[in-house]
């Protein structure tokens, strides 16, 4: 097996990997720590509400919720429309490092 990068910028890239029956698989490697330490300084910040006194809930990138959607059949799309969906990703424990406001949803 060989693989090689396509593509790459910053905080992400994409790598063909070649495994040598003819067959390949391509992988998108996404870097999201740069996301989950401005979430952290917002929250230690107490950045909780915009300007229009809404509440900041979070910031999640978008190929965090592109992949969490994809997981259960869904796209960013339908999460960007569904708030039952999006507020489900909030809720996730799993997802709480890009959470800024605690507080329930």
């Amino acid at each position: 097996m060989h693989s090689r990068i396509l593509q790459s910028a910053a905080g992400s890239r994409t790598v063909l990997h070649c495994h040598g029956d003819g067959s390949a698989t391509l992988q998108k490697v996404d870097d999201v720590s740069d996301a989950v330490e401005r979430a952290q300084a917002l929250d230690r910040q107490g950045a909780h509400t915009t300007g229009m006194g809404d509440k900041h809930a979070a910031s999640i990138p978008i190929p965090v919720l592109t992949q969490w959607a994809a997981q259960r059949g869904k796209t960013f799309a339908d999460c960007m429309q569904d708030d039952a969906l999006l507020k489900q990703f909030l809720q996730d424990p799993d997802n709480r490092v890009f959470r800024i406001w605690k507080g329930a949803l």
